[in-house]
């Protein structure tokens, strides 16, 4: 945790999410009326998630994609998943940002197709993981429906959604794949209150006490199971990965 979260911490709970819902305001206001496209690439340009800390490394998707034991864990816990499938699988990583993880997923998979909205951090990836043989690809799942797979992964990406753009992505997800693997923030403590709207942006709900869960209104995404794959504590919380198994796929 550095300084600034630390003091953050230090204020009393309602100063605290009233310091966050103003923040949330002022960043929305950068990203309003721009599309999924616009609002990810824009991300990526202004460095809103951080940077490498290397010139040869434009592209760099969070300390959720680079932390060594979010990262482990994450990895650790989808290997044991796909393993368990009884034979390689056919995948879709949806927002698949600088493949740090996904990457390190290949192996296990027949078929990796990874997508994200930006273009060129596809072009980026297709040149820099070329000897992997994934299937690099732009794809805006708010209005595409997704490519026909085993098992598609989201992960940490419709935090950064609104809630109509979630409802709209789960509809082009589900119905194409067995397995859907969903990552998302979730903060802790009192007051905890499920999908909360926000605009999208780089943000994510936690800073509204807020986080999503699928199971729960608006979306109550209806699957044959639900079973949590694993957990990580962070600063503000847990980042934990949820497998939904729908019947068809």
């Amino acid at each position: 945790m550095n300084l600034k979260d630390l003091l953050l911490r230090m204020l009393p709970r309602g100063f605290r999410m009233a310091l966050r819902r103003l923040r949330l305001k002022m960043i929305s206001h950068r990203y309003r009326g721009l599309s999924a496209s616009e609002v990810f690439s824009k991300i990526y340009q202004q460095g809103a998630w951080g940077d490498s800390g290397d010139s040869a490394q434009p592209f760099y998707s969070g300390t959720g994609s680079h932390d060594a034991v979010t990262v482990d864990t994450y990895v650790a816990a989808l290997t044991s998943f796909l393993n368990s499938m009884g034979g390689k699988s056919t995948v879709l990583d949806v927002g698949c940002g600088d493949f740090n993880v996904g990457s390190r997923l290949r192996e296990y998979c027949s078929s990796y197709l990874a997508a994200d909205v930006v273009p060129s951090l596809i072009e980026y990836n297709r040149v820099k993981f070329a000897a992997l043989q994934v299937d690099f690809r732009v794809l805006d799942i708010i209005s595409e429906r997704a490519p026909a797979v085993d098992v598609i992964f989201i992960r940490q990406v419709l935090q950064h959604l609104s809630n109509s753009q979630i409802q709209s992505a789960i509809a082009n997800l589900r119905e194409s794949c067995r397995f859907l693997v969903v990552t998302e923030h979730l903060p802790a403590g009192a007051g905890f209150q499920a999908n909360l709207d926000k605009p999208a942006g780089p943000d994510i709900r936690s800073y509204i006490g807020s986080g999503v869960v699928l199971s729960l209104p608006p979306f109550s995404i209806n699957a044959k199971s639900v079973r949590e794959l694993c957990r990580v504590r962070d600063a503000d919380g847990f980042i934990v990965t949820s497998v939904y198994e729908f019947s068809g796929g």
